[in-house]
C-alpha cells in the first residue's frame, strides 16, 4: 500500500485464495472498507470543523475507491482512492480530503490492531458496526485479511480474522454477523412469505422469499433438502439470533437428491456391519466415523454421485473419488478425524496424507483446492 498515492491494498490468506482467486462471496468486503473508512472519515471531518452543524454536500461521493488489480500469489485486491472524483463532488477540498482518507485508513488500523491487544472501544456509531458486520463476513476458520503496508504493536502486518472480528463487535454490541452456506429440511411454508428450514448447526430458521417462489418451487415440498446461503446474527456465545439477510435458496435437484440418499443408505449398511466382517476381523465403523462422514457428504453434495463408500479394518470409514486424472481418499478415523490422500492416475505424482482434526474449515478448503470446486 502507497499511502501518498491513495492506494490500498488487501490480501486475503487461505487456501480458497491461492493463485489470486477472490471469491464472489467475499466481494462484498470491498464496498464495506470503504464504507468503513467513509465512517471514520466522517468522524474526523467533525473534529477538524467543530463550527460546521452537516458535513458539506458530495462528501460522501467524493470519497470512492476503483478496484483496479487483484495481484498475484494470494487474492490481492488493490483499490484506489480516487482524487478527480473528489474534486468533482467537492471541488476545493481535495487535498484536505486525501489527508482525511490517511487519517480514517489508520484509524481502521488502529482499531483492529487494538481489538488484537484485548482493548476495545466503549461505544461505536451504527455507520461503523453496519460497516463492520459487512468487512468479513464471508471469512472462514484459518482465513485473514491483511492490510498490506500496515504495522501493528507487534510489528507484523495488522490483520482481520474471524475472532478479532468477532470479537470487535460483541464488545460494542450483544450481536454479530456471518455469512452461512449450507444446507437443511424444508420444514413448512408461511403466507407471509417466509420458509422453515431445519438446520443442524443452527435448529429451525425461517428465510424470506418471493411469494411466487413459495407456490411454484417449495409447495408440495415439505421434508426435501434445501441447500442455502444467507448473513445470520449470532451472539457472543455463537447462539442463533435471526437470519439478516437472504442471498440464496433452492430445492437440491431431483438427481442430486437421489444421489445423496444413497450415499446415506450406504453409510446405514456400514453402520450395520458387525465385527469381524473381514474374514474374522476388521471393526464396525464406530457412530463417529460414519456421522462425520455424513456430515462432509452433506457439506459436499455436488460430489455425491462419484463416491464409494467403504468399511476400514479399523473402524473408520473411507470415501474414494475419481476427479481430472486423480484417484483421492478422504478417511475417517473411528475416533472422527480425517486424512486425505491420493494418487496421479497414470501418473507418477502422489499426495501424501493429510491430517485434519475434523471436518473443519482446513479440512473443506483443502479439499476443495484439491478437487478444484
Amino acid at each position: 500500500m502507497e499511502i501518498g498515492d491513495k492506494s490500498f491494498q488487501l490480501r486475503y490468506v487461505g487456501s480458497r485464495f491461492d493463485g489470486a482467486r477472490l471469491p464472489l462471496d467475499v466481494l462484498a468486503d470491498l464496498p464495506a472498507f470503504r464504507d468503513l473508512l467513509v465512517a471514520f472519515a466522517k468522524d474526523n471531518w467533525r473534529l477538524s470543523h467543530a463550527d460546521r452543524q452537516r458535513l458539506p454536500k458530495g462528501f460522501d461521493h467524493s470519497i470512492s475507491f476503483d478496484l483496479v488489480a487483484i495481484e498475484e500469489g494470494s487474492a490481492m485486491p488493490r483499490l484506489d482512492w480516487s482524487r478527480q472524483t473528489a474534486q468533482d463532488f467537492l471541488p476545493g477540498f481535495s487535498d484536505e480530503l486525501g489527508e482525511i482518507v490517511d487519517s480514517s485508513f489508520h484509524h481502521i488500523i488502529t482499531l483492529i490492531d487494538d481489538a488484537a491487544h484485548d482493548r476495545f472501544p466503549k461505544s461505536m456509531s451504527s455507520e461503523h458496526i453496519r460497516a463492520l458486520n459487512k468487512l468479513g463476513a464471508g471469512l472462514r476458520q484459518g482465513e485473514k485479511i491483511e492490510f498490506l503496508g500496515s504495522e501493528g504493536q507487534d510489528g507484523n502486518v495488522v490483520y482481520l480474522d474471524t475472532h478479532r472480528r468477532k470479537s470487535l463487535i460483541t464488545h460494542v454490541r450483544e450481536t454479530y454477523q456471518i455469512r452461512v452456506d449450507g444446507l437443511g429440511t424444508l420444514q413448512g411454508l408461511h403466507i407471509d412469505g417466509q420458509i422453515s428450514v431445519l438446520t443442524e448447526e443452527y435448529g429451525e430458521i425461517r428465510l424470506s422469499i418471493d411469494p411466487d417462489r413459495i407456490i411454484n418451487e417449495f409447495d408440495g415440498n415439505t421434508g426435501s433438502d434445501i441447500q442455502f446461503s444467507v448473513k445470520i446474527e449470532l451472539d457472543n456465545k455463537d447462539n442463533f439470533r435471526g437470519v439478516v439477510e437472504v442471498y440464496d435458496v433452492d430445492l437440491i435437484d431431483a438427481e442430486l437428491l437421489d444421489n445423496l440418499m444413497k450415499c446415506r443408505s450406504r453409510l446405514t449398511e456400514l453402520r450395520n456391519l458387525q465385527d469381524g466382517w473381514l474374514n474374522g476381523s476388521g471393526s464396525s465403523p464406530t457412530e463417529n466415523a460414519a456421522s462425520t462422514a455424513e456430515r462432509f457428504i452433506r457439506k459436499r453434495p455436488a460430489y455425491s454421485r462419484e463416491f464409494g463408500i467403504f468399511p476400514t479394518p479399523a473402524g473408520g470409514i473411507v470415501l474414494e473419488l475419481e476427479v481430472d486424472g486423480w484417484d483421492y481418499s478422504v478417511e475417517f478415523s473411528s475416533e472422527g478425524s480425517v486424512e486425505m490422500y491420493g494418487i496421479e492416475v497414470g501418473g507418477p505424482e502422489e499426495l501424501e496424507p493429510q491430517y485434519f482434526e475434523g471436518i473443519n474449515p482446513e479440512f473443506l478448503n483443502f479439499f476443495d483446492r484439491r478437487v478444484g470446486r
